[in-house]
């Protein structure tokens, strides 16, 4: 029987390319990520893609979303590896085989394609936005299995919460050792990974009293007393200004980043945890793969991000990432300011966004980490 499928393989290959170019050279051989090295090897064998199994298939999908979903334009697969492709009358050995796959995935190196992420200052564990992107698939097997499989639909529910309970204790951590702009990313992202995990359980309509739901859901909503309160904790310090955005604030998509192509070329320009973007904006300053007039396209894409979102929410990272840029590009400012039109000059030289990019980053970094540690001694962990 032919189960439903979107994309189709080489479409989604090209989409891959259009977003991280440098992931798909068909000559080579060099070892990546499981997720990377999957895409490479049906690039190169484009014979396999009128072959491929429902499995085969979702385990591309997969392998796109986590390759791309850190970058400028990620893959629109997340419907499918979330919800459609787990289709109720797909084989028993079809769909266990697809949870063996998402079991993996939570093994898989989730910092070969993004920058977005923190390491506990005590273990070294990682702590991603792309585990997020792992609740939400593991979410999904789960939906499917409870019923044709609860033996296994139990395995998935124990690897979320114990992903859960791991994420909680970095956030342990980054508390303990004081770390104010650690604790932030962390806060931020585990917020997001929850987000995940509590859309998916609603798009497969969880019962109330189902297990899954109940561990889990809102985990990261105030007075919720599970995981012993750092999830709590996560959630306020993503939602509370500071100076003055919050960190959700300054977590969305980027799209005014989206225009600047060539920012697509190479990892070293994938986007940090914001708004802390003065190293990303001093990459982009000096970067031999970037010619002055595409600094200075970056540079107006940053400006105009800035002007175009709300005047109470007018993001702090750009002013950074400028800061950034003018920091290391060959002349600085007054060079700089050569490539750009004569009223985005001016701007750049005098005026609120001038003000924004003169704060110095000690000061800046300073100011959000205390802001965020002062919160942070409000709330009991246990």
């Amino acid at each position: 029987m032919e189960f439903s499928r979107g994309i189709a393989p080489h479409l989604l290959l090209d989409q891959v390319r259009n977003t991280i170019p440098f992931s798909l050279p068909l000559d080579s051989s060099q070892s990546a990520a499981v997720y990377l090295a999957e895409l490479r090897h049906l690039a190169l064998h484009p014979e396999l893609h009128p072959e491929l199994s429902h499995f085969e298939y979702f385990k591309l999908c997969v392998c796109a979303h986590f390759s791309t979903v850190s970058s400028f334009v990620p893959t629109d697969v997340d419907n499918q590896i979330r919800f459609k492709l787990w289709h109720p009358e797909l084989p028993l050995h079809e769909i266990e085989a697809m949870a063996t796959l998402v079991k993996e995935a939570l093994r898989w190196d989730m910092t070969a394609i993004s920058r977005r992420f923190v390491r506990s200052p005590r273990s070294g564990e990682v702590l991603s936005g792309m585990h997020g992107e792992w609740f939400s698939i593991a979410a999904g097997a789960y939906g499917a299995l409870r019923k044709k499989s609860p033996k296994l639909a139990l395995e998935i529910q124990t690897l979320i919460t114990s992903e859960m309970e791991r994420e909680a204790q970095i956030l342990r951590d980054f508390l303990a050792a004081k770390d104010g702009i650690g604790l932030l990313g962390a806060s931020t992202t585990i917020a997001h990974n929850l987000g995940d995990l509590d859309r998916v359980m609603d798009q497969w309509n969880l019962a109330p009293e189902d297990s899954l739901r109940l561990q889990a859901y809102k985990a990261g909503h105030e007075n919720d007393s599970r995981f012993g309160g750092p999830l709590t904790l996560a959630g306020v310090l993503n939602k509370t200004p500071l100076s003055p955005t919050s960190m959700a604030d300054e977590n969305h998509r980027h799209f005014a980043l989206r225009a600047a192509k060539c920012l697509r070329r190479s990892p070293d320009f994938l986007l940090p945890i914001s708004p802390f973007f003065d190293d990303w904006g001093a990459t982009i300053g000096k970067h031999p793969a970037l010619s002055p007039e595409e600094v200075a396209e970056v540079t107006l894409c940053l400006m105009e991000g800035w002007e175009k979102l709300k005047p109470q929410q007018k993001t702090q990272a750009y002013p950074r990432a400028l800061a950034g840029i003018e920091s290391t590009f060959s002349g600085g400012l007054s060079r700089l300011c050569q490539y750009l039109p004569a009223r985005a000059a001016k701007n750049l030289r005098s005026g609120p966004l001038r003000t924004a990019c003169s704060v110095a980053r000690k000061r800046f970094e300073e100011n959000w980490s205390e802001a965020a540690l002062k919160i942070a001694l409000k709330h009991r962990l246990t």
